[in-house]
């Protein structure tokens, strides 16, 4: 990763000037000045996608151990979740989730990574339809140098009409002249679709001088139309990002517009489109 991340780089210092980028990781800690280990939510939004058909789907919420000293830690730690009541939780328990537990134990063999299981209810919904559920995490136990993040996490209940992405496409984009169409796959990833190469193929097919990167997309397709993400290789450093689209199920038809910050050597944003085969 850090190679190709250093080869985009250096192939734009070689012909024009870099744009400044930076990042802001909010899966990190709040502080380190008091020298304390944390217990985290691995990320600080995530989307829940499940298709409104009666069934209940079982997804993970993620803890882990950050901070300065956690070589140190040998103990087993035991995190304790709870839902918040705010303006963000539009969910309803025992309408919309189930939080069977609330507790995991987390240790030095698993890394100090866990999750707690959480149950999106699809009975009796009408899809399409966001709810989101605000989630603390309350208690730690363990020594006094490991506490717990202040940081909250936003699930986002996804209900979705049925749709079948998956399958081999023919992708083209809009981004520069220098494209060179090509064949791409998507699969079905967790209620998700998951595209091998999700930004159009505009970061390595042609239009910015690095070829074969491929820059995957994890989407969420809510009856007919593609939710806004990030969740690319290359998100993190502004390339691709998808701000909308569509899925056209009876002619199999994908389209998408993207955004990058990256530098202002590229174009700002292009559409791609994915015609099933």
């Amino acid at each position: 990763m850090k190679n190709i991340i250093k080869s985009i780089t250096l192939l734009i210092v070689m012909g024009l000037s870099i744009t400044s980028c930076i990042l802001d990781d909010d899966n990190l800690a709040d502080t380190f000045n008091d020298g304390s280990n944390f217990v985290s939510f691995s990320t600080l939004a995530q989307n829940l996608s499940a298709v409104a058909d009666d069934s209940e789907y079982e997804f993970p919420i993620n803890v882990e151990l950050q901070g300065p000293s956690i070589d140190a830690v040998n103990e087993d730690l035991t995190v304790t979740v709870e839902p918040v009541a705010s303006a963000t939780s539009t969910a309803i328990e025992g309408v919309h989730y189930r939080l069977d537990s609330k507790t995991v134990t987390i240790n030095k063999d698993q890394n100090y990574i866990g999750a707690i299981p959480i149950t999106v209810i699809t009975q009796g919904i009408i899809a399409p339809l966001q709810v989101q559920l605000e989630v603390s995490i309350t208690t730690t136990s363990g020594n006094g140098n490991t506490i717990s993040n202040s940081k909250n996490t936003i699930l986002t209940f996804v209900y979705q009409c049925f749709a079948d992405l998956s399958g081999t496409y023919l992708v083209t984009n809009d981004g520069c002249s220098d494209f060179v169409p090509f064949l791409t796959t998507i699969e079905a990833r967790g209620g998700d679709w998951f595209v091998t190469v999700g930004d159009g193929g505009f970061l390595g097919y042609g239009c910015t001088g690095n070829p074969g990167l491929n820059n995957a997309a994890t989407i969420t397709e809510l009856c007919g139309e593609i939710l806004p993400t990030g969740n690319l290789d290359y998100g993190g450093l502004g390339i691709g990002n998808i701000t909308g689209g569509t899925w056209d199920a009876v002619n199999g038809v994908l389209t998408m517009d993207h955004v990058q910050s990256f530098t202002g050597n590229w174009a700002p944003s292009w559409t791609s489109t994915y015609t099933r085969q």
